[in-house]
């Protein structure tokens, strides 16, 4: 597909910053759907790892400085790291701009309250699904060029109605490792799922969509290989599939993954304001 002139991002210059394995990748899905490369930029924080993946993506001639993304950019997706924010309060972020984190834990307010300016808020589900053109990303608050954007890109887009609901959103996305968990203890999953769903609505389609990405293994080790790479140390899946494997229903263990989304947010919203939570 190539975008034409009267496309609705045909005037957009779009900045990523942080281009880490997320950001990359909706820099790599932005131009394989036609938005022009020269319009593009993205920045990196200086690892030799990330800047060997920007060249071998073609990527190179993309990079630029963060206030040069500010400053010209209409569309700014922040894809660095929760404990990175502060590094980002003294750019000169404008309100002419559509900024949207793809931060973890960092609630919009404190966005804002960081950095002057409103902020919408993405999750996405893993990089490989958006490669695979199987992803999922929620929205929160709505706004109608955010969620054109990312339907362009063929992420299927669930909006939100509050902040909170993206503990649970989170958890939807870890799914994949633990149903590969919870089917080798022979758990009931349907009714667990059933619960969540009244709680909050559309988590039954996120599941279905779980059951869809989920890779044939051709032996055991394959899928205990999976289950260890999307379990990242001190993560929201780690927690589910910890709780599993000692014992715990599936739906406790659901519930303590958005428990541990809720602990990760909080933890990062006093990193942000310099707090010492080990003092309490």
């Amino acid at each position: 597909m190539v975008l034409k002139s009267d496309d609705f991002l045909a005037n957009e210059i779009i900045g990523i910053i942080g281009a880490g394995f997320l950001g990359r990748t909706l820099a790599e899905t932005l131009i394989e759907h036609g938005f022009p490369k020269e319009k593009l930029m993205i920045s990196y924080g200086g690892k030799s790892s990330t800047l060997e993946s920007i060249k071998k993506a073609g990527l190179i001639g993309n990079i630029t400085d963060n206030k040069v993304i500010c400053q010209k950019s209409t569309i700014i997706f922040i894809a660095v790291k929760p404990q990175s924010l502060k590094e980002l309060k003294d750019l000169p972020f404008t309100s002419n701009s559509l900024v949207v984190s793809c931060m973890a834990g960092i609630s919009s307010a404190s966005m804002e309250g960081a950095l002057g300016i409103n902020v919408f808020r993405i999750m996405t589900s893993g990089p490989d699904t958006i490669k695979g053109k199987k992803g999922i990303v929620a929205v929160c608050p709505q706004n109608d060029t955010l969620i054109n954007i990312l339907s362009f890109l063929n992420l299927r887009v669930h909006e939100l109605q509050d902040e909170e609901s993206i503990h649970v959103f989170t958890v939807g996305v870890c799914l994949p490792a633990a149903l590969l968990t919870a089917n080798k203890r022979g758990l009931n999953i349907e009714d667990s799922i059933e619960t969540i769903d009244k709680e909050y609505c559309g988590f039954r389609e996120i599941y279905y969509w779980a059951k869809n990405v989920l890779p044939v293994f051709d032996s055991e080790k394959a899928q205990t290989n999976y289950i260890e790479h999307m379990s990242t140390e001190g993560g929201i899946t780690e927690a589910i599939v910890n709780s599993l494997k000692s014992g715990d229903t599936f739906l406790d263990s659901l519930r303590k993954g958005i428990a541990r989304s809720k602990e990760i947010s909080t933890f990062a919203m006093f990193a942000l304001t310099g707090d010492d939570k080990s003092n309490d």
